[in-house]
């Protein structure tokens, strides 16, 4: 016989269905993403982790700096990183601390599928995103916005890279664009050069610096060879030093390239080391990094090619220290283009400054001795006849 279902026994059942109802719709309130017109809220819950140094800028720069509770070893900037606890890096994730940090997202560029499975396995959310390209760049932060709840700082952030982006065109716009090769310092032990290939984030900043992409094919970082570098005839190279070295690096990295005579750019003088460590980190810095290639390529006509003896720059004023007119323009807030470099100097203003330059290098001891009477006499001939009763140089 069925038991009997007094009113007794059927009204726990009641008042449980309908506490489980109201907490689903509670938690159906919490985890809905605000509206493109209401406030950004809810980020107090989240705790993230960020295992890249552009994921970590991108973050901060959305306001979630407070949010983040484990970060990448290299992650370094903004200095407000440095307070963060480190957990690893993709390659090397030390467990323990992220169980610690009791992480709710996980914010990452590699795919790996060890280094997901084993963030998914300890209950935190992994959002694997690109950024090779600027476009995915700009699909990152979309992506971050969205995870974040943080729609409309996603927004803000990308009108933002697209100001500074524009305003870095509208610069050089008009300008010739130089053939520029961004690479990195020859390995210790090996004569490949590590470049920027066609299609990477790196050939959209060159390009919206008023530069075309030496490389002439579409790749990520290929190596090459310094007889691919001598056939691409680059008229501008661009070496990012930023990681740390000896103390003599850049005079190691100086020599090697001079190895290289017939490149244009090496023979003009047009080899620069940058240290900026932003140069290749796609995150919101990418304007600044463009407006540094640009002030790089596009020098005031005076200013002294990287390479000039020292004498030489101390004798034409500067000493290499003055700003270019990119810098000066961006700093007024004035959008009128750059003016026209200056016509190529004839022939015979050339001989003229490298008879002084010859002239310089005498007087410093630094002129070959075999050399010495022609340089003095090329000297003489450029200068004005004595007048009576003075004596000649």
């Amino acid at each position: 016989m069925r038991p009997r279902i007094t009113r007794m026994t059927r009204r726990p059942h009641r008042v449980l269905a309908a506490l489980a109802l109201a907490a689903l719709a509670a938690g159906c309130d919490d985890a809905a993403a605000p509206s493109a017109d209401g406030p950004e809220t809810g980020t107090e819950s989240l705790r993230l982790l960020s295992l890249a140094p552009n994921l970590t800028e991108i973050l901060f720069a959305m306001g979630l700096g407070p949010q983040i509770v484990g970060r990448s070893t290299y992650c370094t900037y903004p200095p407000e990183a440095a307070d963060i606890p480190a957990v690893g890096d993709t390659m090397h994730l030390d467990l323990e601390r992220i169980i610690r940090a009791e992480a709710t997202h996980a914010f990452l560029l590699t795919r790996r599928r060890e280094t997901v499975r084993r963030l998914e396995g300890l209950g935190i959310r992994v959002v694997p995103v690109e950024a090779d390209r600027m476009d995915q760049l700009r699909e990152a932060i979309r992506t971050i916005g969205a995870e974040t709840g943080r729609p409309r700082a996603a927004a803000d952030l990308l009108s933002q890279l697209d100001a500074d982006l524009a305003a870095v065109r509208r610069r050089v716009a008009g300008l010739p664009r130089p053939r520029s090769l961004f690479a990195f310092p020859m390995t210790v032990g090996s004569s490949r050069i590590m470049v920027a290939g066609r299609g990477t984030f790196v050939d959209d900043l060159l390009r919206a610096a008023g530069a075309e992409n030496a490389y002439p094919d579409r790749a990520d970082w290929p190596t090459v060879s310094p007889a691919q570098v001598v056939q691409m005839r680059p008229d501008v190279v661009i070496i990012n030093a930023a990681t740390e070295g000896p103390a003599d690096r850049q005079a190691r990295i100086r020599r090697a390239w001079r190895e290289l005579a017939s490149v244009p750019a090496v023979r003009q003088g047009r080899v620069h080391i940058l240290e900026a460590k932003y140069l290749t980190i796609p995150g919101p810095r990418v304007g600044r990094a463009a407006r540094l290639l640009a002030e790089t390529i596009h020098p005031e006509p005076d200013t002294a090619p990287s390479f000039e003896p020292a004498a030489v720059r101390a004798r034409r004023g500067s000493g290499g220290a003055s700003s270019s007119a990119l810098s000066r323009a961006m700093a007024e807030g004035n959008d009128r283009p750059l003016p026209r470099p200056a016509r190529k100097a004839s022939p015979a203003t050339c001989c003229a400054r490298d008879i002084a330059a010859g002239a310089l290098r005498l007087r410093s001891g630094q002129a070959p001795a075999r050399r010495a009477p022609a340089l003095r006499g090329a000297w003489r001939a450029r200068l004005p006849a004595p007048r009576q009763g003075e004596a000649a140089p």
